[in-house]
């Protein structure tokens, strides 16, 4: 095999292979909510991995990444969901509404609350339920001229865009690797596919 032709071969594997990443698959759109501006509503679609009715929560995988979910009352009956089914998230994250370094020896992880204190989100599409959650995660940066915080929890690498100025002083005082709870508002949609 000539050498260009290897180089090329080199190439086009590289290129499969990057294709082939571990990070969860998300596809968003933009809305106007009032009160709020333009925010994105992303779409994930998971695949559930374990059911428990009573408490309402999915464990569910995408890719590498597994997570629990509280599924919303308005999404029906969870008896029929079974491990291998697939559903599709839509969700509005909303107003970051806090940070603050988690416990020692906490592990990324979700805490859902059914309601969030006031209505952060209007004329949102049917069905879409608002409620705030804790987000354990591990802290990578905050840049406090683009106001972006980067972090790594349940479902993988994300960023969001702070805007109080007294949550950005918290997250200036932490460290790459610290383990952090950011609580979030957010306005949740989950159907079966």
């Amino acid at each position: 095999m000539s050498k260009h032709a290897s180089w090329i071969l080199a190439f086009s594997l590289a290129l499969g292979a990057a294709g082939c990443a571990t990070y969860p698959t998300v596809t968003s759109e933009t809305v106007v909510v009032a009160g709020v501006g333009a925010v994105e509503v992303e779409r994930l679609d998971v695949e559930v991995v374990t059911v428990n009715p009573a408490t309402r929560i999915v464990a569910i995988r995408q890719g590498d990444y597994a997570w629990r979910l509280m599924v919303p009352e308005i999404f029906g009956d969870l008896n029929a969901l079974r491990p291998g089914d697939r559903l599709q998230i839509r969700r509005v994250e909303g107003a970051l509404l806090g940070a603050r370094r988690a416990k020692r020896g906490a592990r990324p992880e979700i805490v859902y609350m059914e309601e969030v204190s006031q209505p952060r989100f209007q004329n949102l599409p049917d069905r879409f339920v608002e409620r705030s959650l804790t987000l354990t995660a591990k802290f990578e940066r905050y840049d406090p001229a683009t106001g972006i915080v980067s972090y790594v929890g349940p479902a993988g690498p994300r960023t969001h865009k702070v805007v109080d100025p007294e949550i950005a002083n918290d997250l200036k005082r932490l460290r790459r690797g610290d383990m952090v709870d950011l609580i979030f508002a957010e306005a949740i949609h989950v159907q079966k596919i």
